[in-house]
């Protein structure tokens, strides 16, 4: 009996920011009522509240569970095996698959990040501590991969900018106008294109 409460809350949680999800991305945060939310997720407010407390815990909760997700690309790609090089080619691919395949994700989060200022945004974390966490990590695995002789020394500063743009542009392109195709391929070659320069 447990088991089917705790299911039954987890599928009520998880309806909750599915439905949100949904709605901030085509809608817009200021502009979706709780009361939409749930409706379209079948809930009462007093359920929302319950797992939430608010329209902006329920934010707050999508912002972090994005934010997680995208962390747990990076640090995946970069315990993979093998060369800096192949490890950013994972990570090339782990990106061009998220946005492919959560595309309302990943519009949800440019809209936090692009809000304009006075919009709500969680509390919990900014997107500069977001930002700098990744790129924290990835410039570390860089300074490393220069020591180990594998990329020429260079500005990582630079090379993040580079990096983290030309990624990013690809996905926000996808998800904007639905091109370029991410497709592995196209993963490579940017990766290969950077990395060639930086030999």
């Amino acid at each position: 009996m447990t088991k089917a409460i705790d299911a039954q809350t987890a599928t009520s949680a998880e309806r909750i920011l599915s439905t949100a999800l949904d709605l901030f991305a085509v809608r817009g945060y200021d502009a979706t009522s709780v009361r939409e939310i749930c409706e379209a997720a079948g809930i009462t407010k007093p359920t929302l509240y319950h797992f939430f407390g608010s329209k902006d815990g329920v934010l707050q909760s999508l912002v972090h569970g994005g934010f997680e997700q995208f962390r747990t690309l990076v640090r995946v790609a970069i315990a993979t095996p093998g060369p800096f090089r192949h490890r950013i080619k994972v990570l090339a691919r782990l990106v061009f698959e998220s946005a492919s395949e959560k595309p309302l994700l990943w519009r949800f989060i440019h809209s936090v990040i692009w809000a304009p200022p006075g919009t709500a945004l969680p509390q919990t974390e900014s997107c500069t501590e977001f930002y700098d966490g990744v790129v924290g990590e990835l410039a570390q695995a860089a300074e490393k991969a220069v020591a180990r002789g594998e990329i020429a020394p260079g500005s990582i500063e630079a090379r993040m900018l580079i990096l983290m743009g030309s990624i990013s542009e690809a996905a926000t392109g996808y998800v904007i106008a639905g091109k370029p195709a991410l497709t592995p391929e196209l993963a490579d070659q940017i990766v290969d294109t950077i990395f060639d320069g930086w030999q």
